[in-house]
């Protein structure tokens, strides 16, 4: 499994100059591929591989300046690009956009291949950099990305991690995932939905119309458009807090945790649900516990419509949004705890199937 480590850089002022260059010279090698990838395809009627591109950035090399650009992260760009067609071809059909010409204030990062951490230094292809002291990392570093946000750079390290063995079935937890409440256990603890987004919408409202006033590309719009910028960086920060927070004390208490495998990207197709279920950060939840902890995803079918006492399934036994009453035995319980209980249940007998699978 692979975790994610995130630090702030203390960087010199060369040190910025060269990293926010390097920024620039990987977002037009991007451009460049996207625009050869768009003629080819207009010419020959056919796509161009991802490699041949990779093979031009030669012809480039005797710009000084994308010459100092380290060769991995030049490619890593390319391949970002295939990403995007990639999600393109895949997502077309419901509406999913062609790629678009990278611009400077949407391209924020460049991308590493290999990386060695030295104490508070990380070293990197033609560059080391100073971090800020925090958590000890653990685990092999693989990758890294340098991000450049509101507050300043950081870098993302990707570290091999290995997860802890399942020790007993007391160990175990089932987790429902909801909106009224975030998150709902099988031992019936509730975790309440901060609702971090609709906090600040009102600010956020007022700064954006104070944006939309200003005439764009002037200094009062880019003064505006920085302090938009951090309001939205802090609203993620704050959610990330939390998101940490809540998923490391599941993972330090239990060595397995069941969850719904859920269709988020299709869930947010519901114009009434879709600000609220984003706001959640779901996805990123189960990203956090799943190199915190075991994860295993269950199917949610029938979860939230079968008793867990006697094991019926009965859409009529869901009488509203927080109360269950099973139609053949009369067990009553709140509907997501009952959810959360058959979660875990489907996750014990999955996993001991796939035991006996592993012993024949």
């Amino acid at each position: 499994m692979i975790r994610t480590y995130k630090r702030k850089l203390i960087l010199t002022k060369s040190q910025e100059e060269r990293i926010s260059s390097w920024i620039g010279a990987c977002r037009v090698v991007y451009n460049m591929g996207l625009e050869i990838r768009k003629k080819h395809y207009e010419a020959t009627n056919k796509t161009i591989h991802k490699y041949s591109l990779m093979k031009q950035l030669t012809d480039i090399k005797d710009i000084k300046w994308i010459r100092d650009v380290p060769n991995d992260s030049l490619q890593l760009s390319i391949e970002r690009l295939d990403r995007a067609y990639k999600t393109f071809f895949k997502t077309f059909r419901t509406g999913g956009g062609f790629p678009k010409y990278a611009k400077k204030h949407s391209y924020k990062s460049i991308s590493f291949r290999s990386v060695a951490i030295n104490g508070e230094y990380a070293k990197l292809r033609k560059i080391s950099v100073r971090m800020r002291k925090d958590a000890e990392m653990t685990g092999i570093p693989k990758t890294a990305v340098i991000v450049k946000e509101p507050t300043g750079y950081f870098i993302c390290i990707q570290c091999e991690v290995t997860h802890k063995k399942f020790e007993s079935e007391n160990q175990a937890i089932g987790l429902d995932m909801g909106l009224s409440h975030f998150c709902i256990d099988s031992t019936g603890n509730f975790i309440p939905n901060p609702k971090h987004f609709k906090k600040y919408e009102k600010q956020l409202r007022i700064e954006n119309r104070t944006l939309s006033r200003k005439k764009k590309g002037s200094k009062r719009w880019k003064k505006q458009a920085k302090r938009l910028a951090l309001l939205h960086h802090k609203i993620g920060n704050v959610r990330r807090d939390f998101l940490h927070k809540e998923s490391t004390k599941i993972a330090k208490a239990n060595s397995i945790v069941y969850m719904e495998d859920l269709n988020i990207n299709g869930m947010t197709r519901n114009k009434h649900l879709s600000k609220q279920i984003l706001d959640c950060g779901w996805g990123t939840f189960r990203t956090m516990l799943e190199y915190k902890t075991q994860v295993i995803r269950i199917n949610p079918k029938y979860t939230s419509q079968t008793c867990n006492e006697c094991g019926e399934k009965d859409k009529k036994s869901r009488i509203s949004q927080a109360e269950f009453v099973c139609t053949s035995c009369g067990h009553v319980s709140n509907a997501d705890v009952n959810a959360a209980k058959n979660i875990l249940r489907k996750g014990i007998a999955l996993n001991r199937q796939r035991e006996t699978l592993v012993c024949a």
